[in-house]
This record gives C-alpha cells, sequence and structure tokens, in this order.
C-alpha cells in the first residue's frame, strides 16, 4: 500500500530535560493507570500528561530507527518520557500553524463524544515557553512502513473499528489517511486500529462520500472567481500530469503569488485541482490506484446514533480548545455536520434499496 507523507511540523531547539509544573499536594508518579485504549477515556491520564513531570525527551526519528522501525516523516517530532513511567509525544508549532495543534487535541476530544475511533489522549501544553500538543505514546510492535506485516495485521482488526476510522476520517475531515499515521496495537484479545496525526482536520474541504476531498491549498483575491453564490465544482476539475512549478506557473501566472510558487510541493504523476472562492483546491492522492479511501458500506448501529447525537452544541465543546483560531468558523464546523448528514443519507438510501 502506497501512502504520502504530509507533515508540518516547525519545532524548536528543545534541551534534554525538560519540566512542567507538578501537580499541587499531588505525586503523579505514585498514580498506577492503565493506558489500554479501552480507558482512554479517563480523566487521570490527561491529569499526567498536562501535569507530570517530563525527565528525558529524544527525538522520535532516534527512537524509532533504535527500535529497528522505519522512519518516513517530514518535521521533527520528540518522545518524552514521565516521571510515571509513561510515554508521549510532543509536537510544537510557530503560531500561525498553532491550529495543527489544537486540531490534534480536538480530534482526541471528538473521540470521547463519540466513542471511537481509537485515538491516544492529547492535551495542549508548553514546554519551556514552547506550546505545542502532547499526546500518550503507544508502542506497537507492528511496523506500519512494512507492508506484509502491516496486511495481515489489518486482517485482525474488527468490522466496527475499521468501519469507525473510516467514517471518522470522512466526517471529521482527516484527509491525510494512510499507515504512516493508522497504528496497529495487539492484544490478546484483538487488533486495534489507532489513529494519530489528526492534525490536517483543520483543512478547509469539499468532498462527495466515496471520493477523495480538495482540500484547499492556496487562497489569493488575485484569483477574482465571484462564484460565492454557486456550489462547488466538483465535476470542473482539471488534471496537470507531471506537475512542476514551471507548470503551475504558466497556468495561473500573477494570480498566484510569488511565495506560492517558492513554497509548493508535488506529491504523485497527478495534479487535479478547482478554483472556487478565491482559492485553489486540490484533491491529494489522485492517481494513486493503491491509496484507500475513507469509505464504507458497513455503519454500526451504536456509531449511527452517535453521529445522529452530533450537533453544533456538541461540536463547538469538541473544539474547545481551539476556540479563537481562524480555521475555527461556523462554516467550517457546518461542514462537519454536512459530511455527517451525507453520511446518514447514504446508509438511509442503501436500507431501502
Amino acid at each position: 500500500m502506497k501512502s504520502v507523507v504530509f507533515f508540518c511540523f516547525f519545532i524548536l531547539f528543545l534541551p534534554s530535560r525538560i519540566l512542567l509544573a507538578e501537580i499541587n499536594n499531588s505525586n503523579l508518579s505514585q498514580f498506577s493507570i492503565d493506558t489500554h485504549p479501552k480507558n482512554w477515556k479517563n480523566d487521570q491520564i490527561l491529569a499526567i500528561l498536562k501535569k507530570g513531570k517530563i525527565i528525558s525527551i529524544r527525538p522520535m526519528k532516534e527512537h524509532l530507527e533504535s527500535c529497528g522501525k522505519k522512519v518516513e516523516f517530514d518535521g521533527e517530532v520528540y518522545l518524552v518520557e514521565l516521571d510515571n513511567g509513561h510515554k508521549a509525544v510532543f509536537k510544537t508549532f510557530p503560531p500561525r500553524h498553532m491550529a495543527d495543534a489544537y486540531a490534534e487535541v480536538a480530534a482526541y476530544e471528538a473521540s470521547r463524544v463519540l466513542g471511537f475511533p481509537h485515538i491516544p489522549p492529547t492535551v495542549m501544553t508548553t514546554l519551556k515557553d514552547q506550546k505545542g500538543s502532547l499526546q500518550l505514546f503507544v508502542e506497537t510492535d507492528v511496523d506500519s512502513l512494512v507492508p506484509d506485516l502491516y496486511e495481515a495485521a489489518l486482517k485482525n482488526v474488527s468490522a466496527d473499528d475499521m468501519a469507525n476510522l473510516k467514517l471518522f476520517y470522512f466526517v471529521f475531515g482527516q484527509w491525510d489517511t494512510g499507515p504512516h499515521n493508522t497504528l496497529i496495537l495487539k492484544d490478546k484479545t484483538q487488533n486495534y486500529l489507532i489513529a494519530i496525526d489528526n492534525s490536517a482536520i483543520c483543512n478547509p474541504q469539499y468532498v462527495r462520500y466515496g471520493e477523495l476531498p480538495f482540500v484547499q491549498l492556496y487562497y489569493s483575491d488575485r484569483l477574482q472567481t465571484n462564484d460565492d453564490d454557486k456550489p462547488f465544482p466538483f465535476d470542473q476539475a482539471e488534471i496537470i500530469k507531471k506537475p512542476t512549478t514551471q507548470k503551475i506557473r504558466k497556468i495561473f501566472g500573477h494570480k498566484l503569488p510569488e511565495d506560492f510558487y517558492q513554497q509548493i510541493k508535488f506529491y504523485g504523476p497527478t495534479f487535479r485541482y478547482v478554483i472556487y472562492r478565491n482559492a485553489l483546491w486540490k484533491q491529494f492522492h489522485a492517481g494513486d490506484e493503491d491509496f484507500v479511501l475513507s469509505f464504507t458500506d458497513y455503519l454500526p448501529e451504536q456509531t449511527r446514533k452517535s453521529l445522529e447525537g452530533l450537533n453544533l452544541a456538541v461540536l463547538k465543546r469538541i473544539f474547545a480548545c481551539a476556540k479563537g483560531e481562524a480555521f475555527l468558523t461556523p462554516g467550517y464546523l457546518q461542514t462537519i455536520l454536512d459530511r455527517r448528514d451525507q453520511v446518514l443519507t447514504y446508509f438511509k438510501r442503501k436500507a431501502l434499496s
């Protein structure tokens, strides 16, 4: 299975030993917490992440390589060791990209509210004046970058877990999916799908259930589309084969600023895009026949009930950590409900057919 990795982690230099504030009149190192996925709603785990001491920190790449696992991601991610024996993953971003960290926390909160999928407990924290997300580290024997081992482990994942992961990805807009951010945790009874790296849910997008989403790549007033009153033109997408900066520049010229051309990166042989509401929307993974869509024909009954209970008030609670962030608009929250409605409508029609 092929996958495309999109990480934008910007982490400043961190010393090898960083301390968090201790809980007043409490010693977290004395707590014995069950960190099995079934227990991830336990608020004590959040307390450990927020207030426990961090006694060491090392680059995640260094840790994975020491375990004999492959490393295939961009940017910097750090593994931290807590004084109670637990481990966590710390990511921090410059202020203009802090939405990614808030999205990680919101994804975990969504899993608590919905009851799916399995997302490790995640909090916002500050280490030496650097703000970011801190997520419980999940130890797994399944190397997601070894296709044979990963595919074999997938066969022992329950149908509910598989469906719930894909439904969450679609409804909440996690478009950057694949083995690079879906771990498999084995225990004596089953294999659990663990969804990590969910920062992409903060990206604006348009999608139809069963298709690849179009994700906003760049906004520019120079595009002057004058189409705010029109629906998204899914069926008018353009394709650039073997894209290069020169080909993109030839099409858009001065309508896109120079910094766009300097920063753009191409993944794969196909650049499928739409121009809408003064923005360039890209359909990532277009042309990749091995990419697995966030689509399922199976809707567990409890999942249906959870989705039906999702409303604007619930979403505001889920995204409370991101209050004031530019991405968190009424329109953004409504697109989540719209995607939820697409799912429920699909299965209602399926039941009648």
